[in-house]
C-alpha cells in the first residue's frame, strides 16, 4: 500500500512571482505578515515587488525580518507576537528555507495557541490548522515551499545548540510561489550548496525504505535537472548575493527573450535547479531522508556550516557507505545525473565526488573548517536522528563512528 498527500499548489514560472497578491486576495487575506532574512533580500528588487502588489491589491502587510541561518525557536516566538500584534490573517515566507521555514513555526505557533518549542524535539504533534501560508523561495535548494517539514534550532540553558527537525501535515503551505528571476543573483558558492542541498533530498528519498513509486518519480526527475543544469548554474552569478537569495545579476532580464544568450542560458540553467529543488521537495515529504541529514544537522547547529554545504560534504560519503544494501538504487542515480546507462553504484558515488569537486564543495569536514573537538557531540546527535530508519543500511553505532571518521579525514575518488 502507498499513499501520496502533497497538498501544495505550485505556481511555477518565469514572473510569476507577480501572482503572490491576486492569490492572497482569493484566500480572503487583508494583512500579511512576511517573513524574511535579515540580509539583504529585505531590500532587494523582488522584495519591493512584492510589497507593491500587495499595495496595489489593498492587502496591508507588515514586515519580520529578524530571520538567521537555522532559526532558533525564540525567533519563531518573536514573529507570532508580531503577527498576533498586527492583527494579521496570511503568512509570507519570502527567501531561502530558513525564512520559510520560520514561516511555517510561525503559522504552527498560532494555529496550535502555543510556542514552537513545545512541538521541537518532544514527540508533540500538531492537531490544528494555521493560517494561509504562502512560500516564495528565493533559493533553489531545501524546497520547503512543498514539504512537511521545518528545521529549528534549540539552545538550552547551558548554550548548547542542537537543530531539530518537525513535521506535520499543517506545515504544507497553502501556496508555492517558484519564479526563476528571483534566483538569479545568487552567487556560484551559494548556487552550489543549495544545488547540492536538493541533491541530497533527492537521493535520500530515492533509496529510502520508506520510497514509494510515485516519489521515485519525482526524485530522478529532480536528479536528471540537477545533473544536467548545476555545474552551468554555478558558473555565473552575483559575488553580492547572500543566503537569502539577494538580486542583482538577474535584475532587467525579461522573460520575453530580450536578454542576452548567456543570461538566457543562465536562466534556464537557474530554472532547472528552481524545478529540481520543489520536486525534491515532494519526494522528501512522501519518503523522509537519511543519515546524511542525520550527521548534517549536528555539524551545522555546532560548528555553524551552512546546511547545503554540510549536506554536499557528507553526501558522497554516506552513499558509499549504502553500496552493499542500496546498489541497484544508487545505478539508477548515477543514470539520472549523468545520462548514461549502464552506470554501476561505485560509478554514481565517484559522479557526486566530482560534480562537488567541479562546483568547489570540501573533500571532507575538516578541510570545511568543521574541528575536531566537535567529534563526539555530532556522532552522539546523529545517533539519535528521527529518521534514521530510513536509512536502507540499519547502521550500528560504531559503523556510524567510523562513517564520520571517514567524513572528517578521508576522500571520496572522483
Amino acid at each position: 500500500m502507498h499513499e501520496f498527500y502533497s497538498p501544495t499548489k505550485i505556481i511555477f514560472g518565469e514572473g510569476c512571482a507577480s501572482e503572490t497578491a491576486p492569490r492572497l486576495r482569493e484566500m480572503g487575506a487583508t494583512k500579511v505578515l512576511i517573513v524574511t532574512g535579515k540580509s539583504s533580500t529585505a531590500s532587494s528588487e523582488g522584495f519591493r515587488d512584492l510589497c507593491k502588489g500587495l499595495d496595489a491589491a489593498g492587502i496591508q502587510w507588515v514586515h519580520f525580518a529578524e530571520v538567521s541561518a537555522d532559526p532558533e525557536t525564540s525567533t519563531v516566538d518573536k514573529g507570532a507576537e508580531v503577527y498576533r500584534a498586527n492583527d494579521c490573517n496570511a503568512i509570507i515566507g519570502f527567501g531561502g528555507g530558513s525564512p520559510i521555514d520560520c514561516a511555517k513555526g510561525i503559522a504552527a505557533s498560532i494555529g496550535e495557541g502555543r510556542p514552537i518549542r513545545d512541538f521541537v524535539g518532544t514527540g508533540l504533534a500538531f492537531t490544528k490548522p494555521v493560517p494561509p501560508l504562502v512560500a516564495i523561495p528565493t533559493t533553489a535548494g531545501t524546497g520547503t515551499e512543498v514539504t512537511n517539514a521545518a528545521v529549528f534550532t534549540i539552545v538550552d540553558e547551558h548554550g548548547h545548540r542542537s537543530k531539530k527537525g518537525t513535521s506535520s501535515q499543517f506545515y504544507f503551505p497553502r501556496l508555492a510561489i517558484v519564479d526563476p528571476l528571483l534566483h538569479m543573483s545568487m552567487p556560484p558558492s551559494l548556487t552550489a550548496a543549495t544545488g547540492m542541498d536538493a541533491l541530497t533530498h533527492a537521493i535520500e528519498a530515492f533509496v529510502s525504505r520508506f520510497h514509494t513509486p510515485v516519489s521515485d518519480m519525482y526524485c530522478l526527475e529532480a536528479v536528471r535537472r540537477i545533473g544536467r543544469s548545476l555545474r552551468a548554474a554555478c558558473r555565473v552569478g552575483s559575488n553580492s548575493g547572500t543566503g537569502d537569495g539577494a538580486f542583482g545579476a538577474g535584475r532587467g532580464l525579461k522573460a520575453s527573450g530580450s536578454s542576452s544568450s548567456g543570461d538566457r542560458a543562465l536562466l534556464e540553467a537557474r530554472s532547472d535547479m528552481a524545478l529540481a529543488a520543489t520536486l525534491a521537495g515532494v519526494g522528501l515529504s512522501q519518503a523522509g531522508l537519511g543519515m546524511v541529514h542525520g550527521f548534517a544537522h549536528p555539524v551545522g547547529a555546532m560548528a555553524g556550516l551552512a546546511h547545503g554545504l554540510a549536506n554536499a560534504i557528507l553526501l558522497p560519503f554516506v552513499m558509499e557507505a549504502l553500496i552493499p544494501d542500496a546498489g541497484e538504487r544508487l545505478s539508477a542515480i548515477g543514470e539520472a545525473l549523468t545520462g548514461k546507462r549502464g552506470t554501476s553504484a561505485q560509478d554514481a558515488v565517484r559522479a557526486i565526488a566530482r560534480l562537488g569537486r567541479d562546483i568547489g564543495i570540501p573533500e571532507n569536514l575538516e578541510a570545511a573548517g568543521v574541528p575536531q573537538r566537535y567529534f563526539e557531540d555530532i556522532l552522539a546527535d546523529a545517533l539519535s536522528y528521527r529518521r534514521r530508519k530510513a536509512s536502507p543500511r540499519a547502521f550500528t553505532d560504531d559503523e556510524l563512528r567510523g562513517l564520520l571518521a571517514r567524513m572528517y579525514s578521508g576522500k571520496v575518488e572522483a
